[in-house]
C-alpha cells in the first residue's frame, strides 16, 4: 500500500507516510503531532532511532519486507524474554501463581475477583509433587497464542455453538490447530484452574479470550497508547500478505 515506487521496498519517505498514517489514529499520536497541544511542530522526518535502524545512519538505505518481519519477530522474542526474567525465575522457571498474575496483568478485574482466581491455583499447585512451574520455552508458546487469539475466539466459538465442551484438550487442539503452537499439558491445567470458575473442567471461554486479548496489548489499548505496537502490527501484517501474495490473472491483465 505504502510502497509509491512500487520496488518491492520502502525508503524512509514512504516510512514516514506509513508511520504519520498510523500515529493518527492514537490519541497520544495526534498531541505529539499537534503543535497546539504541544507547543512544538513535527518534523516531517523526525530521524528516530528506529529509522536509523532501519535505514542507516543517513537515512539513505531501503527497508524489505524480509528485515521488517526479521525485526518484528526479534522484538517480539526480546519482550517475551523480558516479562519472564521479570518474574525472577529460579532453575529457569517461574511458579505457576506468577503465571497466572502475569496473564491477568491488564485484566481489569476487580481485587476481589483477581484474589479468588489466584487463590485458585495456589490451592492446587501449593503442593511441591503439583508444582512443577512454567519454563521459559512454554511461557513463550503461550505468548505465540496469544498473537492468533482472534482465530482462537472464533474456534472456540463454533466449538461452544456445536455443543462441544470446552475442555483442555479442546483448548491443546485448538492451540495447535489454528496458531501451530504446542502446548504443554501442565500450562493448559494452570489455564484452566485459573478461568474454570465452577471448577466443572470447561473453560469460561469468553472471559478467556478477553482477558487474553488485553494481555497482548499490554495496556496499550488505553488512550496512553503512542501508536507504536499498532504500527508495528499493521506493518507485519501488510508485509506478510504482500510476501505470501501472488498475482492473479486480471492483475497480470491490468499489468499489460
Amino acid at each position: 500500500m505504502f510502497d509509491l515506487n512500487g520496488d518491492g521496498e520502502l525508503d524512509v519517505e514512504e516510512f514516514d507516510v506509513v508511520r504519520a498514517v498510523i500515529m493518527d489514529t492514537t490519541a497520544m499520536g495526534r498531541r505529539h503531532r499537534d503543535h497546539s497541544t504541544t507547543g512544538s511542530t513535527l518534523k516531517q522526518r523526525s530521524n528516530s532511532a528506529l529509522q536509523r535502524y532501519f535505514f542507516g545512519p543517513e537515512c539513505d538505505k531501503k527497508l524489505s519486507v524480509k528485515r521488517f518481519l526479521e525485526l518484528h519477530s526479534e522484538l517480539q522474542e526480546e519482550i517475551t524474554r523480558l516479562e519472564f526474567n521479570r518474574a525472577s525465575p529460579v532453575d529457569g522457571k517461574i511458579t505457576e501463581v506468577q503465571f497466572s498474575n502475569f496473564l491477568l496483568t491488564y485484566a481489569g478485574f476487580s481485587e476481589q475477583k483477581r484474589r479468588k482466581m489466584i487463590r485458585r491455583v495456589k490451592q492446587k499447585f501449593h503442593k511441591s509433587e503439583e508444582s512443577v512451574g512454567i519454563n521459559y520455552r512454554d511461557f513463550a508458546d503461550f505468548n505465540l497464542l496469544l498473537r492468533s487469539i482472534s482465530d482462537v475466539d472464533t474456534a472456540l466459538t463454533f466449538h461452544h455453538m456445536a455443543g462441544a465442551a470446552i475442555d483442555q484438550a479442546t483448548l491443546k487442539h485448538v492451540a495447535q490447530t489454528v496458531a501451530n503452537v504446542n502446548l504443554s499439558p501442565h500450562l493448559i491445567n494452570v489455564v484452566f484452574t485459573l478461568f474454570d470458575e465452577n471448577d466443572d473442567g470447561q473453560l469460561s471461554y469468553r472471559e478467556f479470550v478477553g482477558v487474553m486479548r488485553h494481555r497482548l496489548l499490554r495496556g496499550l489499548d488505553k488512550p496512553m497508547d503512542t501508536g507504536f505496537v499498532r504500527f508495528t502490527n499493521a506493518v507485519y501484517n501488510c508485509a506478510k500478505e504482500q510476501l505470501h501474495w501472488k498475482p492473479t490473472s486480471s492483475d497480470k491483465d491490468l499489468e499489460a
